[in-house]
């Protein structure tokens, strides 16, 4: 028999007396507070209080949202919520948390991490290894000692449907796969999570509210089985609708009252007739699943005949950001000061800022990643670090002049003759000391992975020196090793004497860990790939110098070969990064670009990128924009076609465009649908601009046709905030900030804290009080403007051009400009606050309103980039961040793209990164992009086809490669081979034996030169 029926056979059993009134702080996520744009009573509090009433009883309520590692975090609680109707259970303004003399405690865990048990540290970003049972150890020790004895109860909440049925409404095999496995592993994973607990925590009060399970047998049964899914459910994450969260408050409230919910609730025409009419009977057969719990913490709903089902893969999906918080977010308070003692106090123990480890980044197998990403210009100060040969992010060569610093650029070496087509010093000018470039100029010293040994190679004679911040150097013999700690300050690297006969040249410098990816041709940073590797595109503006760009011909181009690619990224870099993590590339045509450079680099995307991606074409960037060089280019080219006029600038820039798209047209021709979206783009903030870009007469006469007809896509930005750091906003933004300080002290005071006690304390907390109205004045402002109003607006403009509406850049703009980029405190508000929670919940508000209004591809700018004066401009701050904003971000990225585009899930496959151990190992790479690198023992190694790195390691190493061997040809390379057929192109490095998988013909290896 099923859970409700084994319920009702011990529905005798004697209980305590019911509970009167509960008050309730609920930490949860969409499970219980869904944030319906369409619908109201999606929530379990408002139907809390109205079951309640409807009893006699009274509930007050509380709660925020986020998932266990977030709550974890941040401590003290800060609630965010509020309900029509329902009174509040604790006031942070007046009392702590301790003191509000809570009954009750609710924790909601994400409903997709189940895909491996509670006791397993969470996959992605999790620099603490933590578990979700560790998650909530935490947790749950600081609700122990604010709260003793009050109980936690577990909330179950219900499956993601997503994996289970991939598409709304899934099919009726599907919904029964789900119900079992609501009824199964997802309900066992709960239990398990309770009894985990209970062992790690003893003196804790730990119960489970099992909604999923009861919920299960519930709809799988007479009368809710003939509700229509689509009753129940409005999305496959899944939201609910008000007749879900009715059921699910019904047994929540039998689990805090103890007692049946009431019989006589008046019901609104929103709940299902099922339900209603039949509300008595599904009343009792809920107390009935779960009276039997109460008395002893044993779980009736576990019964041995319930249906179960393991969790399956979609679960490894990461968690969905928290619902946009409501606009009447409680400001965080610090707690109530003790009585003053006559000695000064160490400081409380602060809430800490938040700092959310990652969800898992990946989109459950066959969702589409939705998220676009700008990635940041390459640059010794830049903390992105994407390349594993860090030489390629040196500063451009400075030539020293004796007694003093510089004197001597890189322009002048290179007219002087003193640098090579590739930019390695060819021999050192007269008169200069020597040739000096930096590397990780003032690295943040949060940032642990940089932290290492790191190698170097390079070839020639001469005299090198590495400086700075490195430490315990030696170099010799074209080799060498130093040891490097991020902070302020560089790493340097000078060129004191050459010989220009055989100049020092090649100089590679990388970690020392990485010395095998880096011999067997690996371009990228696996840790950098890590975090945007599950992106559905790459915006390559940056890395192509696209702002005042001035390349013209083809030989202008960047170089694989280059120094340093601070100046541009090669062609052939970009399209190796957009194969091997499975992301469309977005490219921009430099401004000066001729025809035959156009046509050149559209060969060479067409030629080797995956013919599954599609590449976005954009002619330059912000061509509106008079601060950039292109601008001035397409008023300079607007007049000496047309003359002078006022829109010109925008009429030329359509046109040039267009002409562009039409050399890529030609270029991939019948491909040109399947593989390319080419773009125009607007001044998001000027209505009606677009206009003469996609349909200038003046255009139309020099084409044929209006410019629009040859773009695909339209293309906007979604900034917002700009104004918080102007003139106009100063005053209010100093009084915030003024006030905020002061009650910072006066809080600090109230703890009995003096002298520098005191001022850590306002150091720590000075900008607490700040956060919530400067959110509250971005939603009210400028992000209502984006989502309410230019949004639309483009949306129709596109509409009306028959192009979709996709982003280029988007996000936070909150940053100073005019005098307050001079401003200190400002600028720290600025940079701590664009990572807040409460900037998370903006994103997700710009985003939903995005989308909302049909908009596609939202695109952040940028990746990884350091905070500053001029900005907060990096989702991350350094490779080793973890916050709200990039966890909101992701979220977004693996809710996947509703369909968009019809594409193949498989485009958007990562290669493996797979690395051996010291015995023998076979390591199985994939059919896309793959790095294989064994360890010291006799190492079997399969390539599957794609662009593959391999290195086997010591030991002898056996590479099975696709195909027979009369497909491939062979290339000697410095220290390897390159093996090339039309399956695959493999370079390999220390590999002792081929196979080929077609014949089973096994040869040994050819000498690498």
């Amino acid at each position: 028999m099923g859970a409700l029926a084994a319920s009702l056979c011990l529905a005798g059993t004697a209980q305590a007396e019911p509970r009167q009134a509960v008050e309730v702080y609920f930490f949860g996520n969409s499970l219980i507070n869904h944030l319906s744009e369409t619908e109201s009573q999606t929530n379990v509090p408002e139907w809390l209080n109205l079951l309640a009433r409807a009893d006699g009883r009274s509930v007050a309520v509380d709660g925020q949202w986020g998932f266990l590692r977030d709550f974890a975090d941040n401590l003290p609680p800060r609630p965010n919520w509020s309900f029509p109707g329902v009174r509040s259970a604790w006031n942070p303004r007046i009392e702590r948390f301790g003191k509000a003399g809570l009954t009750a405690l609710m924790v909601n865990p994400a409903n997709f991490i189940q895909y491996q048990p509670p006791t397993v540290p969470y996959d992605g970003d999790n620099p603490r290894g933590e578990s979700p049972v560790d998650a909530a150890v935490r947790l749950m020790g600081w609700l122990g000692t604010e709260t003793p004895g009050t109980p936690v109860y577990i909330y179950e909440g219900w499956a993601d449907m997503g994996g289970v049925a991939a598409d709304f409404p899934p099919s009726m095999d599907d919904l029964a796969r789900y119900h079992a496995l609501n009824m199964g592993g997802y309900h066992d994973w709960y239990v398990t999570l309770r009894d985990a607990l209970a062992a790690r925590v003893p003196e804790a009060d730990i119960r489970l509210v099992p909604v999923a399970s009861i919920l299960a047998e519930l709809l799988t049964s007479e009368p809710l089985s003939s509700i229509p899914v689509e009753g129940l459910y409005s999305d496959n994450a899944p939201h609910g609708r008000p007749t879900l969260y009715l059921l699910a408050a019904m047994i929540t409230y039998s689990a805090l009252f103890e007692t049946a919910p009431p019989a006589g609730l008046e019901l609104p025409d929103t709940i299902e007739p099922a339900l209603a009419d039949n509300f008595a009977d599904i009343a009792a057969r809920i107390w009935a699943a779960v009276q039997p719990t109460l008395a002893d913490g044993q779980d009736a709903a576990a019964t041995p005949d319930t249906a179960t089902a393991p969790a399956p893969a979609h679960m490894a999906a990461p968690e969905p950001a928290p619902e946009p918080e409501p606009a009447t977010a409680s400001e965080p308070t610090p707690e109530p000061a003790p009585e003053p003692e006559s000695e000064p106090q160490q400081p409380e123990t602060p809430a800490q800022p938040v700092q959310l480890a990652a969800p898992a980044a990946t989109p459950a197998p066959g969702t589409i990643p939705a998220l676009a990403m700008g990635l940041n210009g390459i640059a010794d100060w830049s903390t992105q670090h994407p390349f594993i040969n860090v030489m390629k992010t040196a500063r451009p060569w400075i030539g020293h002049l004796s007694g003093q610093w510089g004197g001597m650029d890189e322009k002048a070496l290179k007219a002087g003759g003193y640098l090579d087509e590739h930019g390695w010093p060819t021999g050192i000018p007269e008169k200069v000391t020597k040739l000096e470039t930096f590397l990780f100029t003032d690295q943040p010293a949060e940032d642990t992975y940089l932290k290492s040994s790191y190698e170097v190679r390079y070839k020639g004679t001469g005299k090198l020196e590495i400086g700075g911040r490195a430490q315990k150097v030696t170099l010799a013999d074209g080799m060498g090793r130093f040891e490097y700690e991020p902070g302020e300050g560089l790493v340097s690297v000078a060129i004191i004497a050459t010989d220009p006969a055989d100049p020092i040249r090649d100089i590679a410098i990388f970690r020392a860990d990485q010395r095998d990816l880096f011999e067997a041709g690996a371009l990228f940073n696996p840790v950098w790939l890590s975090r945007i590797e599950d992106l559905r595109a790459v915006r390559f503006m940056d890395w192509m110098q696209t702002n005042g760009s001035p390349v013209v011909h083809w030989e202008d181009r960047p170089d694989l070969a280059d120094y340093s690619w601070v100046t541009g990224v090669p062609l052939e870099a970009m399209i190796e990064l957009a194969n091997q993590i499975g992301a469309d590339p977005w490219f921009n045509m430099p401004h000066m670009a001729d025809d035959a450079y156009v046509r050149a680099f559209a060969e060479q995307v067409k030629a080797t990128l995956d013919p599954r991606l599609k590449a976005y074409v954009e002619y330059s960037n912000e061509v509106w924009n008079f601060i950039f060089a292109q601008a001035a280019y397409a008023r300079d080219e607007g007049e000496r076609l047309w003359g002078k006029s006022d829109t010109g600038w925008m009429e030329f820039y359509g046109l040039r465009a267009a002409q562009v798209m039409g050399l890529w047209s030609d270029v991939f021709g019948t491909e040109t649908q399947d593989r390319l979206v080419r773009v125009a783009a607007t001044h998001t903030g000027w209505q009606g601009l677009e206009e003469y870009v996609l349909t200038s007469d003046r255009a139309k006469a020099a084409l044929g046709h209006f410019p629009q007809d040859d773009f695909d896509a339209y293309a906007v930005t979604g900034y917002f905030g700009y104004e918080m750091g102007g003139e106009e906003y100063a005053p209010q933004m100093q009084a915030w900030l003024d006030n905020s300080e002061d009650a910072a002290r006066q809080d600090g005071q109230a703890q009995g804290l003096k002298r520098v006690f005191l001022d850590q304390y306002v150091a720590e907390h000075r900008f607490d009080r700040a956060i919530a109205p400067v959110a509250q004045a971005l939603l009210d402002g400028s992000v209502r403007e984006m989502t309410e109003v230019i949004f639309p607006y483009h949306a129709q403009a596109a509409e009306r051009a028959g192009l979709d509406l996709v982003m280029y850049e988007g996000g936070t703009h909150v940053a100073g400009h005019g005098e307050a980029v001079s401003d200190e405190r400002m600028t720290a508000f600025f940079k701590a606050f664009n990572y807040t929670p409460e900037m998370a919940g903006i994103y997700r508000a710009l985003m939903a309103g995005y989308t909302g209004a049909g908009g596609h591809l939202f695109n952040a700018f940028v990746d990884v980039a350091p905070a500053s004066q001029w900005g907060s401009w990096g989702s991350l701050r350094h490779l080793s961040d973890s916050n709200p904003r990039w966890d909101t971000l992701m979220a977004f990225n693996a809710a996947g793209d509703g369909g968009w585009q019809g594409r193949d899930p498989a485009a958007f496959a990562n290669g493996a990164r797979l690395a051996g151990t010291d015995t023998a190992d076979t390591l199985q790479g994939t059919p896309e992009e793959d790095t294989l690198t064994g360890g010291a023992g006799d190492d079997t190694l399969i390539s599957a086809g794609g662009r593959d790195h391999i290195h086997g390691g010591e030991g002898e190493d056996l590479l099975v490669l696709p195909g027979t061997i009369d497909g491939y040809t062979f290339e000697a390379v410095p220290g390897g081979l390159i093996a090339r057929s039309n399956a695959a192109t493999v370079t390999l490095v220390s590999v002792e034996f081929l196979e080929f998988a077609g014949d089973g013909l096994m040869i040994r290896a050819p000498s690498a030169p």
